[in-house]
């Protein structure tokens, strides 16, 4: 027992000397403050702070991170060290490009299980290196297959669970010059799995547990699996349009576990690269369908013939606690019509420690929100909104 925690704290470890969880944590903080930044430069204020965003990223990360090492410790998947440092090299790749919609498990071991079917075997003047190299051509496919379809699953729970939370609002330039509203699924899930790591000497697979391990020694290692979603959405709401894109990542996976499932029958190491690079492909293709509907579909948030667009709301200001959602067009204010965010102000102050909002909702139904103004709230009770002033064209950010 003593043996099996010491093992088990090693693995932890790993998870720290890993230099790509590092390389993830500074690129969590690099995108939590340019979302700030954007949202400043549209509305002059942020929605969600950084270190909140940053935060809020932690919970769910822990969770299917837990829920995918209990799945990948039950089967036995095991990865060579070789294998380990192939993957943490194909993450780096996908770093590399500075966009946070390629980091996702699908690019990451896609990239790996072509590299590893395609690489040749060569000898280095380093022994460390060389068993590397060997490990990569003695990759166990089952096992890096099962990995792959987990970290795809993992990645479609966080998108269709948590995606659509904190979107970012923004003002952005239409195809002819306007300004429109959208908004932007950004954020970046750093989770850790749980895998076996063939080693002799280490803890000792009793009977058929685990289930694929053949009764192999191992220890473990926890593996920074980084997920990330940028999602920019205008012609639609944001929930409706996340959950179908983790609807596509959950028929990439479903793809990629009948390719693993083919390969336990028939043993080709090709049926497993092959769902591998599908899976990759998968996901470059949805990177392109977001651009074509961006490119393609009618802007959702407009302005109205009449008042102001709802972009969005900050976090428990007034406006939030009446119920404002993005989408909504403000007509009335306090019993006057408004067209800008000066008009805005200006029927506010009719009665300052009252608000009353003449609303029409996404569904083109009227209807009143009433609220006390507190006098931490702003000139504009949180609400994040679209105008046409030509003020407002200088600090549209671009897609």
């Amino acid at each position: 027992m003593i043996d099996t925690i010491g093992f088990i704290l090693s693995g932890i470890a790993t998870f720290f000397l890993n230099p790509i969880v590092y390389l993830l944590v500074i690129a969590l903080f690099l995108y939590s403050a340019q979302r700030v930044r954007r949202e400043r430069r549209s509305f002059r204020v942020k929605a969600y702070g950084m270190f909140n965003t940053i935060f809020a990223s932690i919970g769910p990360s822990l969770l299917i991170g837990l829920s995918g090492s209990v799945v990948l410790t039950l089967a036995g998947v095991g990865l060579k060290p070789g294998v380990i440092v192939l993957l943490t090299a194909a993450y780096f790749v996908t770093l590399l490009t500075c966009q946070q919609r390629f980091l996702s498990p699908a690019l990451a071991c896609g990239l790996t299980l072509a590299a590893a079917y395609f690489m040749p075997l060569f000898t280095t003047p380093y022994p460390l290196v060389n068993q590397w190299i060997k490990d990569i051509h003695t990759m166990d496919y089952l096992s890096f297959g099962i990995f792959m379809t987990v970290g795809l699953l993992a990645e479609t729970a966080l998108i269709y669970f948590w995606g659509a939370r904190q979107t970012s609002p923004r003002l952005i330039s239409s195809r002819r010059g306007g300004l429109v509203g959208a908004h932007e699924a950004c954020q970046l899930w750093i989770v850790p799995l749980f895998c076996l790591v063939p080693a002799p000497g280490a803890i000792h697979a009793i009977g058929q547990w685990p289930f694929i391990s053949n009764g192999t020694s191992f220890s473990f290692a926890l593996f920074p699996l980084g997920v990330g979603i940028a999602q920019l959405i205008t012609h639609a709401l944001p929930v409706a349009t996340i959950q179908k894109t983790a609807r596509w990542m959950l028929l990439t996976s479903c793809s990629t576990a009948v390719f693993v499932g083919v390969f336990y029958f028939f043993h080709l190491p090709i049926l497993v690269v092959l769902g591998g690079i599908a899976a990759l492909i998968s996901r470059l293709v949805l990177v392109w369908y977001h651009h074509h509907l961006r490119e393609t579909r009618p802007f959702y948030f407009i302005m109205p013939n009449r008042g102001l667009r709802v972009v969005g709301a900050i976090p428990n200001s007034l406006g939030a606690r009446m119920g404002i959602i993005p989408g909504e067009e403000i007509l009335r204010v306090n019993d006057l019509e408004v067209s800008s965010v000066y008009d805005f102000y200006e029927a506010l102050q009719k009665h300052a420690a009252y608000c009353k909002l003449e609303v029409i909702d996404r569904f083109g139904e009227q209807r009143f929100a009433k609220g006390p103004i507190h006098e931490d709230d702003d000139h504009k009770i949180g609400l994040l909104l679209l105008e046409a002033d030509e003020w407002n064209l200088e600090r549209k950010t671009n897609p």
